[in-house]
């Protein structure tokens, strides 16, 4: 296994990190996505070609990234494709994935991810190992 506490040295302006468990990513002001530690999930194989990332979060058996366009990028041994074009925030589990999308419904992928249609007004959201987490916005009766 690799060290999670083992920073890249060539690690410069990062502006976010992810972690669980036994591997960590971090997020530079580029968009690159760099990741470390434990490899047994490839979730630090991040994919060569992943660039314009704006946010990101390391799951058990994946990693994901949102892309400034709006798209979501996913590696790892539990890796499900992601075709997503209005995501605004990612949230990874053990083995599913969860983004919020930009009129407020959310959309998951993966195991335990039973996310209701009716879902709507959201605004956040988060992923453990085996559930989820949403905000919803506040309606006034």
């Amino acid at each position: 296994m690799g060290n999670v506490t083992n920073v890249p040295k060539l690690l410069n302006n990062a502006v976010a990190t992810s972690s669980r468990e036994y591997s960590s990513a971090a997020l530079t002001a580029e968009g690159k996505v760099v990741a470390w530690g434990d490899n047994s999930h490839h979730q630090t194989n991040v994919p060569s070609g992943l660039s314009n990332a704006v946010a990101i979060s390391v799951g058990g058996g994946q990693d994901l990234a949102l892309r400034a366009d709006g798209t979501v990028a996913a590696w790892g041994t539990s890796a499900f494709p992601v075709e997503l074009t209005n995501a605004i925030a990612i949230a990874a589990g053990y083995s599913h994935g969860l983004a919020l999308l930009g009129d407020g419904h959310v959309f998951g992928w993966g195991l335990y991810t039973n996310t209701p249609a009716s879902l709507s007004n959201a605004v956040a959201i988060a992923a453990g190992e085996n559930h989820n987490l949403v905000l919803r916005e506040r309606m006034e009766l």
